[in-house]
C-alpha cells in the first residue's frame, strides 16, 4: 500500500512538473501559459521595475533645489543635473522591463474554437497583438526609464511604439502625454502641442488619472514658451484633478507666480495665502508669506501689521538663512510706498544678508539698480546693475535686456571715469615740481599705511585660522590624517574663510574681480604714454616715478590726454541720447563739449544732434539756431542737403531702389552662370552709382564668376583683391570663407576619400570616373540610403528621425530600416523597399523638402541616395561613394530635373 502511495505521490509531482514546465513557454498559447506568464511577469520582474522607478523619482524629488526667484519648473526633472542620482534605478527600470518583454511576451495564437467566430468578444481576443497584460505597460516602464535618464530618442522610440501598437488601447494616450513630456524636454514644442492637441480632440476617451497629468505638462510647455495668461486655465486643471499633496501645493505656488507675473495681484496674493493654508515645507511657506508682502498693496491695505510681522520674523533664529529675503520683502513694501530712499537701504541689507542664496543677492541689487536708475543716479545704478550680473541667472525674465542696460551703463560710467581721470593727472602735470612731489609723497605715505594696515589684518585672520584647525582636530578625531578636502570641518572653515575675504563668487575666469565688465582703465595706455597702474610700470608703487610716468608733462602726451576727454563728451552725450532717451543730459554733455572743445572734430554732428534733442523737446527756437549752424558752417554735407532740402532723402531712395532692380536682375544672371551680364552690369553700376552702398555686392558676384575660368590661382588673387579693396564689409567676409574653403584639404572637402579606399576621384575630375559596374533598372525594387560619418553625427539620431518621417508621412505603409557599419569611421542606413525608382524618388523628395531627417546635422556629415536593389549589391562590393555618386547624379537627379 506504501509502495503505491509513493508511486502516486512521484506521478503527481511529475505531472505538475511537466505542467509546469509546459506553461513556462511563450511560443504555445494556452489559458495555463497566459495565467503563468500574467503572474510571474507582474510579480517577478514588472513590480521590481516598477519599484525602481518610485525610488528613482523619490531621488530626483529630494534631490532637487528649487530656485524661489524665478517660476518654478512645473517638473523637478526638467534640470539635468537633478536626474543624475536617480541613473542607476532608471538603469534598473529598462532591465526589469525588457526582461518582462523578452521573456514573457506571448505573440502566438492561441488555437481557435468552434462556434467562436461570430462571437465578438472572443475575436477581440483573438485578434490582439499580444496576450500577456504587463508587456504593454513594460514599454511605457522602459520609455520613462529612458525619459528621465534624458536619453530622448529611445523613449520617444518606446512611446512611439505603444501609440503604434496598442492604438485601441487606453495605454495608447499614456504614450501621447509621455511623447508631449519627451519633446518638451527637448525643446521641440511645436512636436509637444501637436500631442497635447491629439488628447484634446479626444478628451472625452482620455483615462481620469491622466486628466491631471496632461493638463500639467500643458502648464509646462506653455510657461516654457512665456505663454503665461494661457497656462493658468490649465493649471487650474490640474490642480483640481491631482491627488497628491505635494503635487497640489507646488502647482498652488506657481499659480501664484503666473498671476504675479501677468500682474493679477489680487489674485497672486490670494494664492499664495492659499499656500502657506496647505501648509507646506518650512521653505515654500516662508516664500509664499514672503511674496505676500513682497506685492502688498500699500494703497488698499495699511501695512504696519505686515511690517510688525516681518520684524518678527527678523529676530526668529530660525530665519537667520532667510533674513536676505524679510530684507527684500520689507524693501519692496517701502518702494510701493514711495519711500525710495528706505528701501534702497533694505535692498542693500539683503544683499549683504545674503551667505548662500545668490539668487536673492542679484534680485536685490538689481532692485537698488532700478531704482537709482530712474531718479536717475546712473553711477549708483552702474554700480549695482554690474553687482547683479555676477549672480544673476541666465533663466531670469529679461536677462538680456538687463545685460545690455549693464553694458550701457559700464560705457557711460567709463568715459565719465576717463574725464574725471585725465582732468585729474592734467591738474598733477599743471603743478611745479616742488608741488607734484609733495602731493605723490602723501600718496605713498597712504598706500604705505594701507598695508601696513592690511598686514595686521591678514596676522589676526592667520590666528584666527590657527585657533579653528585647533578646534577642528579636537572635533574630528577621526577624520585626523585626511587631506583637506577630505575632511568636513578643514572644508567647512575654508569655504568660511573665502566667504569673508571675497563674498560669493561664480566658478569663472577673473573670479577675484567683482566687476569684471568695467575694466581698470588706468592700465592701459596709448601712444606710447604708459599709465602709472600699468603691468609695463618697472618702479615701486613706493617711488615717485611709478607716477610720474603716467602724467601728460609733455605736449604730445596733454594732447593725447585732451583727445581721450573731448572723445568721451561727445560718447557721453550719445549715449544719454540713444540708450538712455535722456534728452536733457544728452543735451548738456553736447554742450559742454561744444564749450570745451569749440573746434571739436565731432562739431557737425554735435550740432545736428542738438537740432534733433531741441526739436524732441520742443524748443523750436533753439533748433532753428543749430539747423543754421549745419546749413551755414558745412553747406556741403549730407546734414546740410537733408535740412536744406526735404525731397533729398526721397531722391537718394529712388536712386537706391534702382541699384536695387539692377542688382536683383545681375544676382539672377550669376545664379544661372551668365557670367557677361554679371560684368556688363557691374561696370556699369560701378561708373553710373559709385556711391550706392550695393557695389560691393556687383563687384562679389564679378569676383565670384571669375573662378568659372578653372584658374584656382587667379581666382585666389581675385579673391583677396576684393578683400583690399572693399575690407570691414560682409562681402569680404564671404570671400575670405571661399578662400579658406579653397585652401582646405581636399580630404576634408570629399567626405568619401578616407572612407571607402581605393583609387578615389576628386571633385575636379568626377566626369572620369568609370561607373560602368552600375546598371540603369528604373523598374527594380529601390532602396534609399544615407551614408552616415560617425565623427560628425549619430546614426542612431537619423535612423530615429526617418522612423518617426516614417510614422508621421508613410504610416501607411510598412517600412524596414537598417543599420549597418560601412567601415570603422561610416555608418548607413537603409529604408526599404519601394517598387520602382520614380516611387523611391518620390520619398527621396519628401525626406528633402520636410527637413526635419537631417536638422542640426552638417551637411557634410553625410550623403543621401536612391539605389536599385541590384546596383546595392555592388555598391556594398565596391563602397566608393564617388563613384555611385557620379551614377546617381547622372541617372537620378538629371532625369528628375
Amino acid at each position: 500500500m506504501q509502495i503505491f502511495k509513493t508511486l502516486y505521490s512521484k506521478s503527481v509531482f511529475l505531472i505538475f512538473v511537466a505542467l509546469l514546465i509546459n506553461s513556462c513557454s511563450t511560443k504555445k498559447n494556452t489559458p495555463i501559459t497566459r495565467t503563468y506568464h500574467n503572474l510571474t511577469s507582474y510579480y517577478n520582474v514588472y513590480f521590481n521595475g516598477k519599484e525602481a522607478l518610485k525610488s528613482g523619482i523619490k531621488k530626483i524629488d529630494e534631490g532637487y533645489k528649487d530656485n524661489y526667484s524665478l517660476i518654478l519648473p512645473i517638473f523637478k526633472f526638467s534640470d539635468n543635473e537633478a536626474v543624475r542620482v536617480s541613473y542607476g534605478d532608471m538603469n534598473r527600470v529598462i532591465e526589469k522591463g525588457s526582461k518582462c518583454i523578452r521573456k514573457h511576451s506571448i505573440t502566438e495564437k492561441p488555437k481557435r474554437k468552434e462556434g467562436k467566430s461570430r462571437d465578438e468578444k472572443y475575436k477581440e481576443f483573438y485578434d490582439q497583438k499580444e496576450f500577456v497584460k504587463w508587456i504593454d505597460d513594460s514599454y511605457l516602464l522602459i520609455g520613462k526609464g529612458h525619459f528621465y535618464k534624458h536619453d530622448h530618442y529611445p523613449a520617444i522610440e518606446n512611446f512611439n511604439y505603444i501609440v503604434k501598437e496598442y492604438s485601441n488601447k487606453p495605454i495608447k494616450y499614456d504614450g501621447y502625454l509621455w511623447l508631449a513630456r519627451t519633446y518638451t524636454l527637448m525643446e521641440k514644442y511645436d512636436r509637444a502641442f501637436e500631442f497635447l492637441k491629439k488628447v484634446e480632440a479626444e478628451k472625452d476617451k482620455v483615462p481620469d488619472y491622466l486628466v491631471g497629468p496632461f493638463a500639467a505638462t500643458q502648464v509646462d510647455v506653455l510657461i516654457r514658451t512665456k505663454q503665461h495668461d494661457s497656462a493658468i486655465p490649465y493649471l487650474l486643471i490640474a490642480i483640481e484633478n491631482t491627488k497628491d499633496k505635494k503635487k497640489k501645493v507646488r502647482y498652488q505656488y506657481i499659480l501664484a507666480q503666473l498671476y504675479q507675473t501677468i500682474d493679477e495681484i489680487k489674485k497672486a496674493y490670494d494664492a499664495y495665502g492659499v499656500v502657506v493654508d496647505l501648509k507646506p515645507n518650512y521653505e515654500m511657506t516662508f516664500n509664499a508669506r514672503i511674496n505676500r508682502a513682497s506685492i502688498f498693496n500699500a494703497t488698499a491695505q495699511d501695512s504696519r501689521q505686515l511690517q510688525k510681522e516681518l520684524y518678527k520674523m527678523l529676530k526668529d533664529d530660525k530665519n537667520i538663512d532667510f533674513r536676505d529675503q524679510i530684507y527684500y520683502a520689507l524693501g519692496n513694501i517701502a518702494f510701493n510706498e514711495s519711500r525710495d530712499s528706505e528701501a534702497i537701504d533694505f535692498f542693500i541689507l539683503s544683499a549683504n544678508a545674503s551667505t548662500e542664496n545668490t539668487n536673492q543677492k542679484s534680485l536685490s541689487y538689481l532692485a537698488a539698480a532700478d531704482i537709482y536708475f530712474d531718479r536717475p543716479d546712473y553711477r549708483n545704478s552702474q554700480m549695482y546693475y554690474d553687482s547683479s550680473m555676477v549672480f544673476l541667472s541666465k533663466e531670469y525674465p529679461d536677462y538680456v535686456q538687463i545685460k545690455n542696460k549693464s553694458s550701457n551703463l559700464n560705457e557711460l560710467v567709463q568715459n565719465l571715469e576717463i574725464i574725471e581721470r585725465e582732468d585729474s593727472i592734467q591738474k598733477i602735470a599743471a603743478l611745479s615740481e616742488a608741488e607734484r612731489n609733495i602731493k605723490i609723497d602723501r600718496i605713498i605715505a597712504d598706500l604705505m599705511a594701507q598695508e601696513q594696515l592690511e598686514k595686521e589684518l591678514l596676522a589676526q585672520q592667520q590666528r584666527d585660522i590657527m585657533l579653528a584647525e585647533q578646534q577642528g582636530r579636537q572635533m574630528d578625531k577621526e577624520s585626523a590624517g585626511q587631506w583637506y578636502f577630505y575632511n568636513p570641518s578643514m572644508l567647512s572653515l575654508g569655504q568660511s574663510e573665502f566667504k569673508k575675504k571675497f563674498g560669493d563668487r561664480k566658478n569663472e575666469d577673473d573670479w577675484r574681480r567683482k566687476n569684471k565688465t568695467v575694466m581698470d582703465w588706468d592700465s592701459f595706455g596709448e601712444d606710447g604714454e604708459v599709465n602709472a597702474d600699468s603691468s609695463e610700470n618697472i618702479y615701486s608703487n613706493k617711488t615717485r616715478e611709478y607716477y610720474l610716468v603716467g602724467l601728460p608733462l609733455t605736449d604730445s602726451a596733454m594732447q593725447v590726454s585732451e583727445q581721450k576727454i573731448e572723445e568721451a563728451y561727445y560718447d557721453i552725450a550719445t549715449l544719454y541720447k540713444e540708450k538712455f532717451n535722456d534728452f536733457t543730459l544728452s543735451i548738456n554733455a553736447y554742450l559742454e563739449l561744444l564749450k570745451s572743445y569749440p573746434q571739436t572734430e565731432f562739431r557737425l554732428l554735435t550740432y545736428y544732434n542738438l537740432y534733433k534733442l531741441y526739436f524732441l523737446e520742443k524748443d523750436y527756437k533753439k533748433a532753428e539756431e543749430y539747423k543754421n549752424l549745419v546749413i551755414n558752417e558745412y553747406p556741403s554735407s549730407e546734414y546740410a542737403k537733408v535740412l536744406s532740402d526735404p525731397d533729398y532723402f526721397k531722391q537718394l531712395e529712388k536712386i537706391e531702389n534702382q541699384v536695387k532692380f539692377i542688382y536683383q536682375a545681375t544676382y539672377k544672371y550669376f545664379i544661372n552662370d551668365n557670367c557677361d551680364e554679371v560684368y556688363y552690369n557691374y561696370r556699369f553700376a560701378d561708373s553710373a552709382y559709385s556711391e550706392s552702398k550695393l557695389i560691393p555686392k556687383f563687384a562679389l558676384l564679378a569676383t565670384l564668376c571669375s573662378g568659372h575660368s578653372g584658374d584656382t590661382i587667379a581666382f585666389k588673387d581675385s579673391l583677396s583683391s576684393f578683400q583690399l579693396r572693399y575690407p570691414n564689409t560682409e562681402e569680404a567676409t564671404y570671400a575670405q570663407e571661399v578662400l579658406a574653403a579653397l585652401d582646405r584639404d581636399i580630404r576634408e572637402v570629399i567626405l568619401e576619400e578616407e572612407v571607402f579606399g581605393g583609387d578615389l576621384a576628386t571633385l575636379e575630375n568626377m566626369d572620369s570616373i568609370d561607373v560602368s559596374m552600375y546598371n540603369f533598372r528604373p523598374d527594380s525594387v529601390h532602396y534609399y540610403i544615407v551614408v552616415v560619418s560617425n565623427e560628425k553625427a549619430d546614426v542612431n539620431r537619423v535612423k530615429f528621425n526617418l522612423t518617426n518621417f516614417n510614422l508621421d508621412y508613410y504610416y501607411f505603409l510598412e517600412f524596414n530600416l537598417e543599420s549597418e557599419l560601412l567601415s570603422a569611421d561610416y555608418s548607413m542606413v537603409t529604408v526599404t523597399r519601394f517598387k520602382n525608382r520614380n516611387m523611391a524618388n518620390n520619398y527621396f523628395e519628401s525626406v528633402k523638402i520636410a527637413g526635419e531627417i537631417f536638422e542640426g546635422i552638417d551637411k557634410d556629415a553625410y550623403r543621401e541616395f536612391v539605389i536599385s536593389r541590384e546596383n546595392y549589391k555592388v555598391f556594398l562590393q565596391d563602397k566608393n561613394l564617388l563613384r555611385y555618386q557620379k551614377f546617381f547624379d547622372d541617372n537620378y537627379l538629371k532625369s528628375a530635373k
